[in-house]
C-alpha cells in the first residue's frame, strides 16, 4: 500500500477500513479529490496500480473532523467518489443494480432509527431550536450553504455563483415564504467560509441560521429544501421533504429529486434510471460506507454504529456545555472524563472551594445531598450504575456503569428521582420489550452482577424439605440503607423480621464483604446470626446463592433487583428503587409509585435509559458511551480470559459472545 496523505495514516484502525478491498496491497491511496488522490492516481497509472479513493461516511462522527474527532465510517471507492459526478462511481454502480427486498427492509429500519434520534453526519450537542420561529401559518423554505471551495460543489458541476441563483430561485418560486439559510457547521465554527454575504440576505423575507441546529428537528419544520450539493439533502429526502437540487449530488437523477435547476448533462447516459428512496439508503449507507466499531476496532454494521450513537446523543444533549465537578477523588476523576468526553463540553474540577451556587455540578453521592442540602439548585448527583465491574469500587477498581440523576438519586427513596420519575411514564415499544427479554438473557446466560465477585462454586440446596430463603446483608450506613431503608436498618433486625415471619424456613444468611471483613459498619457476630439463621454463606457468589433459593430477602440491596431478572421471589422491606411497582413483596409503600410494571420495563428503564456506560478502548475513536450489551460482553471476556491475554485476543472473544446478544 502506498498512502499519499500524512492524515489518512493518523485515522484509527486504518487498516480495518480499507480492508477487502481488491489489490489492497498493490493500491495508492488518496483523499476525496484533493491533491493526496491526484498523486495515488498518477503514481497508480505509472506502476500499473490501483488508485483507492477515501472520504468520510455520512454518519461519520460525534464532533468536526476538524476538531480531531476520529470517523466511525468512510468509504473507499474503486472506480470515483460519490461526490463526483463527472464520472461514475462504485455508489453509482451499486444503485444503478436491482432493488433487494431483504436491504430495503432493513434500510426502512435504519433510516427509522437514524430519524426517531436524529442522528446525523456530526453528532455534537446542538443548539435547542426555539419552534417559535417556525409559525405554522408561514411556509418556511430552507436553503444549504456549503463551505467555499468545497470538492462537492465543483464535482458536482456547479460554481460559487451557483448558490446566488439557487437564493434567487428560492426567493422567486417562494414570495411569500420565509427563506432560511442555513451555514455549514464548519462556517459556524469559524473554520471555513460561506459563499454569501451580507448584502445578499438582506431582504425581509430571508432569515440566517447562525446557530448549528440538528439537521434533522429543523427539516421537520421546512416544506422544501434547496442544496447545491449538501448530504443535506438527502437527510431531507429521509424527511420526506422536496428537495431541489441545483448541482448534481449522488442522490440526484434517481426520480426523487427536482433536477430542473441541475447540470443534468454531466450524467448524460449514466443515471437516468428511478429507484426507491430506501434502496439509494441501503446502496450509500450499508453498502458503500464501511464502518469500524470502537469497541472492538473491527468492521461492523451500521446498525452497530448507530447504537453507539444514540446513548451519546441523547446523554449530551441533557447535558450543559460547562460542568463544574466537585469532590472527586484523584482516581474518580479520569474516568468521569473518559465517561463525559462529549464535543464541547466543558469539565472543571473543584476539591477545596465550594462551587458557586449558580453552577452545573456534578458531585458523587454524599457529596451532592450535603450540597443540596445547602441550597444548591442544579446538582447532578453521580453513583455507580448496576453493571459496574470486576471487583469493588472499595478496590479502586475502574466502573464500566455510572448513573448521572438530575432529580435526586436511586436509592434515596425520600424524594423523587429520575429513574422513578422514568418508570412511572415510560410505555416500551415492541422492539425495547424484545430488547429488554434479550438484555435479561444475556445478564442471566452469561451470570453478570454488579460486581461479579466470589467464588463460582457449585452449591447443594440445604434442604429439600424446607423453603430456602437467602437473608442479603447489607453497608448499614452506606446511603442506599439510610435513605432507602424505613423501620429496618440493621441487619440483625432485617434477620430477626425474616425469622419471625418464616419460623420453619431455613434460612441463609450472606453478609457483605466488606462488612464482614470488618472494614464498614454492618457486622454480626457468628453465635448471633445463627440464634436466626441456619447458615451463614461467605465465599460462593451471590449468582451461585440464587440457583438454591426459593426467595430472596433484603432491605435495599441490588441483589434484589437481580434476583428478580431471574425469576426469584424477592421480598423488601426498605424501598429500593425496584420496590413499589408490583414486583416484589413490600413490607412498606411509597405512595409516588403507583404503576404496576413487568419485569421488562423495569429492565429496560434501568439498564438501558438511566444508566449510562463506558470502556476505555472506545476513547481512541472518541466514542464515550456504549451500550449496557456491549458492557456486559466486555466483562464477560475479561472474566474468561485473564489479563495477561493480548488484546486482540478478548476482542476477538468479544465476537464470540456478541452473537449471544444477537440471537
Amino acid at each position: 500500500m502506498h498512502f499519499f496523505s500524512k492524515g489518512i495514516k493518523k485515522i484509527p484502525y486504518l487498516l480495518e477500513f480499507i480492508s477487502n478491498s481488491s489489490a489492497i496491497k498493490s493500491s495508492c491511496i488518496g483523499w476525496g479529490r484533493k491533491k493526496s488522490f491526484s498523486k495515488a492516481q498518477v503514481h497508480a497509472e505509472k506502476k500499473g496500480l490501483n488508485a483507492l479513493c477515501l472520504e468520510d461516511g455520512f454518519i461519520r462522527s460525534l464532533g468536526l473532523g476538524k476538531d480531531g474527532y476520529a470517523p466511525l465510517s468512510l468509504v473507499v471507492d474503486e472506480t470515483g467518489i460519490y461526490f463526483d459526478a463527472l464520472q461514475t462511481s462504485d455508489l453509482e454502480q451499486l444503485i444503478l443494480q436491482p432493488e433487494k427486498k431483504e436491504l430495503n427492509l432493513r434500510a426502512t429500519h435504519a433510516i427509522q432509527a437514524i430519524l426517531n434520534h436524529k442522528i446525523t453526519k456530526y453528532n455534537q450537542k446542538f443548539q435547542t431550536l426555539d419552534s417559535e420561529k417556525f409559525n405554522q401559518k408561514t411556509k418556511h423554505i430552507l436553503l444549504v450553504d456549503q463551505t467555499f471551495g468545497d470538492q462537492s460543489i465543483k464535482y458536482a458541476g456547479a460554481t460559487k455563483e451557483t448558490f446566488k441563483a439557487m437564493l434567487a430561485q428560492a426567493c422567486l418560486d417562494h414570495p411569500e415564504a420565509t427563506i432560511w439559510v442555513k451555514t455549514h457547521p464548519d462556517v459556524l465554527a469559524g473554520k471555513a467560509q460561506s459563499h454569501f454575504q451580507p448584502q445578499d440576505l438582506a431582504s425581509v423575507n430571508i432569515q440566517i441560521l447562525t446557530k448549528a441546529y440538528n439537521p434533522i428537528e429543523l427539516l421537520g419544520y421546512m416544506s422544501e429544501v434547496y442544496v447545491v450539493s449538501s448530504q443535506l439533502g438527502f437527510e431531507a429526502l429521509l424527511c420526506a421533504k422536496k428537495v431541489h437540487c441545483f448541482g448534481m449530488p449522488w442522490y440526484a437523477g434517481w426520480g426523487l429529486t427536482n433536477d430542473t435547476f441541475a447540470p443534468v448533462e454531466i450524467i448524460q447516459g449514466r443515471r437516468g434510471v428511478n429507484r426507491s428512496l430506501a434502496h439509494l439508503f441501503a446502496c450509500a449507507y450499508l453498502k458503500y460506507a464501511r464502518y469500524v466499531s470502537p469497541v472492538t476496532h473491527k468492521r461492523c454494521e451500521l446498525e452497530e454504529i448507530i447504537a453507539l450513537v444514540i446513548p451519546n446523543v441523547e446523554v449530551q444533549a441533557t447535558l450543559p456545555l460547562k460542568l463544574t465537578a466537585y469532590g472527586f477523588s484523584a482516581w474518580k476523576r479520569k474516568f468521569i472524563r473518559d465517561f463525559l468526553a462529549f464535543p464541547k463540553v466543558e469539565l472543571n474540577f473543584k476539591n477545596y472551594f465550594k462551587p458557586n451556587q449558580n453552577d452545573h455540578i456534578l458531585a458523587w453521592g454524599k457529596k451532592a445531598k450535603l450540597l443540596k442540602d445547602k441550597g444548591y439548585k442544579n446538582v447532578i448527583t453521580v453513583e455507580d450504575g448496576f453493571i459496574r465491574s470486576i471487583g469493588l469500587g472499595a478496590s479502586l477498581i475502574r466502573p464500566c456503569s455510572l448513573v448521572f440523576d438530575d432529580v435526586g438519586i436511586y436509592y434515596d427513596a425520600t424524594q423523587p428521582s429520575k429513574i422513578e420519575n422514568l418508570l412511572k411514564t415510560r410505555e416500551l415499544t415492541s422492539t425495547q420489550y424484545e430488547r429488554a427479554q434479550k438484555l435479561r438473557d444475556l445478564l442471566v446466560e452469561l451470570n453478570i452482577s454488579k460486581y461479579n465477585v466470589g467464588v463460582a462454586k457449585k452449591l447443594i440446596k440445604p434442604s429439600e424439605d424446607q423453603k430456602t430463603l437467602w437473608v442479603i446483608g447489607q453497608v448499614e450506613d452506606d446511603m442506599s440503607v439510610q435513605l432507602g431503608g424505613v423501620e429496618i436498618k440493621t441487619n440483625l433486625a432485617l434477620l430477626k423480621e425474616v425469622r419471625a415471619n418464616n419460623p420453619e424456613a431455613y434460612i441463609v444468611y450472606k453478609p457483605h464483604p466488606d462488612v464482614h471483613a470488618g472494614l464498614r459498619v454492618g457486622k454480626i457476630e457468628e453465635q448471633v446470626v445463627l440464634q436466626f439463621a441456619n447458615q451463614i454463606e461467605l465465599d460462593a457468589s451471590i449468582l451461585e446463592c440464587f440457583e438454591i433459593c426459593d426467595e430472596v430477602h433484603t432491605i435495599t440491596s441490588l441483589s434484589g433487583f437481580e434476583a428478580l431478572l431471574r425469576g426469584l421471589k424477592v421480598y423488601c422491606y426498605g424501598l429500593p428503587f425496584y420496590a413499589g411497582w408490583g414486583l416484589t413483596q413490600d413490607k412498606f409503600r411509597c405512595e409516588r409509585r403507583n404503576k404496576k410494571l413487568d419485569i421488562d420495563t423495569l429492565v429496560y428503564v434501568t439498564l438501558v435509559e438511566y444508566a449510562v456506560y463506558n470502556i476505555k478502548n472506545t476513547t481512541s475513536m472518541n466514542i464515550p458511551l456504549v451500550s449496557p450489551e456491549d458492557v456486559i460482553l466486555y466483562i464477560q471476556s475479561q472474566m474468561s480470559f485473564p489479563a495477561e491475554t493480548s488484546k486482540e485476543t478478548w476482542k476477538d472473544i468479544f465476537l464470540k459472545f456478541k452473537k449471544i446478544q444477537n440471537r
